[in-house]
């Protein structure tokens, strides 16, 4: 039975699960973070809005007509999910910003949608129309809370395409979702810096963040003279003035003040609101973080077996309700707030690397290991192959030219992705899988790996394909072994990020769990190309699934 075919019968045979949400009172933010927020939400950034200016509005006037686009708010729908425009957009009426594609509580009452971890409902996320074809991202919106936990090597977005917060934040705010064309970047950035020199602090947006000019935020010091209140005023070493300072000074203070935000955007291995798996290892005495110099696998593994120890002598604990609320129920999810017996039985499975009598061995912990339940390093576990090889058919995938570093340096313009330094570039392999072009396909990290265009995601990226105890001995092969290889996604909060998978192409945790036994079996038949080996060390049955989802849903937690 072939890859899709699998996949498929699985999922047949297990039932569907369901959607969720999350919440708390955190401390008072720094004002890097305050004003962080206000930049993350500013929608006058957009092409939209530079087009309003440049048809004669004002800096601080309203948009005159806002984005089609954003009237609606879409929602994935089914197996594989579609989407449709759902519900009123929140930011109906402006231009794109940050917050459009990381959504959090803008549908927080509304059952059907509920709060987000900082990614929208869509599988792939809808575009500001351009002239360019693209309507929606390639890729699924990714999760941002805990999204900059410190690790080595450190590399952003699905594909490892930024070394640093500061670098992912510019070519947003210079980039396609917020409509600008790769050769519009340098137009784009120097837009944003106006929009920094030009503000008054009188929209909307600024007066639900003190009514400051943001040449008072930069500066630290009011219209008048007077330094700001120690709440708003931002460390001396990262203050600017904005009438003074280059474009390129002004597109780092905003990255860096969006980037603090983005720090303090974190789950509860780090804050207060615990999740019914972290209450469980309170209670219980276990070590919730690894000990200085453990890795996060060998943390899962003493973990565990402190768990098995603690269950043959009888003094395990297990988590009946949520202390933190009323009701004992979770505030914004529908499932019970509990670890008990199957979620034990679905950690041990999850944490298991070797099949045993009646328990199966999901390697889950070789990549997503606790507690940031992510090694943030890059896999292929063939969600690409799925995807295309459901419109052209099984085995397409594997004839597929996929071509090696040479010809794709000389053909260059036809594989790689535009970038402002090479804005006519047509990505053939970077873009939605189209039963009108068999080229088209999304390989993922191999769009950026040994990309001169891409300069600092080089050495992590080399790290990450080739010194794992598997040296590469030739660029070719250490091309190779990106092909659709994608950055592992946490695993925590799961109920807030749905569809999954970096094309959205799994709208549920049951089927995503079954989607690992075919791929696990198809890696073992050698029928995924590029399969990451740790794939083929899934062994898990139907019988699993439920103990499983358990624990994932153990996960969760009233994120806000």
């Amino acid at each position: 039975m072939n890859f899709r075919a699998l996949l498929l019968a699985v999922v047949a045979a297990a039932s569907l699960g369901g959607l969720t949400q999350a919440s708390e009172e955190a401390e008072p933010p720094t004002a890097e973070v305050f004003h962080g927020e206000r930049l993350f939400l500013e929608t006058r950034f957009a092409q939209r809005f530079y087009d309003f200016v440049s048809r004669g509005g004002g800096i601080n006037e309203s948009l005159d007509k806002g984005d089609p686009k954003l009237e609606k708010t879409y929602r994935f729908f089914g197996l594989p999910p579609y989407q449709i425009p759902f519900a009123p957009g929140p930011f109906e009426g402006s231009s794109y910003n940050c917050r459009t594609c990381h959504l959090v509580d803008e549908h927080v009452g509304q059952k059907e949608l509920g709060m987000r971890a900082y990614n929208d409902f869509a599988s792939r996320s809808p575009l500001p129309e351009r002239d360019d074809g693209q309507s929606v991202s390639v890729r699924n919106s990714p999760v941002l809370v805990g999204s900059l936990s410190p690790r080595d090597p450190f590399l952003l977005h699905l594909d490892g395409e930024f070394a640093s917060t500061r670098e992912l934040v510019i070519a947003t705010l210079t980039g396609r979702n917020l409509g600008w064309l790769p050769d519009e970047s340098a137009l784009a950035a120097r837009h944003a810096c106006e929009i920094i020199r030009e503000d008054d602090g009188t929209g909307e947006l600024a007066g639900e963040f003190s009514g400051l000019a943001y040449s008072e935020v930069f500066s630290g010091v009011s219209a008048s003279g007077e330094a700001l209140p120690e709440e708003h005023r931002i460390a001396t070493e990262r203050r600017i003035n904005v009438s003074e300072s280059s474009c390129d000074e002004i597109l780092v203070g905003i990255a860096d003040l969006i980037g603090h935000y983005l720090d303090d955007l974190k789950f509860s291995a780090e804050a207060d609101i615990l999740s019914p798996y972290d209450l469980f290892l309170s209670i219980n005495g276990l070590p919730a973080r690894p000990d200085e110099d453990e890795s996060d696998e060998d943390y899962s593994d003493r973990l565990l077996a402190r768990i098995d120890s603690l269950d043959e002598s009888g003094e395990l604990r297990f988590v009946e309700r949520n202390p933190a609320t009323e009701d004992g129920g979770f505030r914004f999810h529908d499932q019970p707030y509990r670890f008990g017996e199957i979620e034990l039985q679905g950690l041990r499975i999850f944490f298991n690397r070797e099949p045993a009598p009646g328990r199966g061995a999901g390697n889950c912990g070789s990549c997503h290991a606790a507690p940031h339940f992510t090694d943030f390093g890059f896999h292929n576990i063939g969600v690409t192959q799925v995807e295309y090889e459901a419109i052209h058919g099984q085995g397409s995938f594997w004839k597929l030219l996929i071509p090696a570093v040479g010809p794709r340096n000389e053909q260059a313009d036809v594989y790689l992705p535009a970038t402002a330094t090479h804005p006519d570039r047509r990505g053939m392999f970077r873009r939605l899988a189209s039963e009108s072009d068999p080229m088209a396909t999304d390989l993922g990290a191999w769009n950026i790996f040994l990309n001169e265009d891409y300069p600092n995601a080089q050495e992590p990226l080399h790290r990450s394909f080739c010194q794992n105890g598997t040296g590469c001995k030739t660029a070719d092969q250490a091309l190779g072994r990106s092909v659709a290889a994608f950055k592992t996604p946490t695993l925590r909060d799961l109920g807030h990020s749905a569809p999954y998978m970096h094309n959205g192409q799994i709208s549920d945790l049951h089927a995503s769990v079954a989607f690992y036994i075919a791929a696990s079996a198809s890696s073992r038949n050698g029928t995924i190309r590029n399969a990451d080996p740790e794939l083929r060390k899934v062994e898990i049955t139907p019988n699993d699934i439920q103990p499983l989802v358990s624990f994932l849903i153990s996960l969760y937690e009233d994120y806000e």
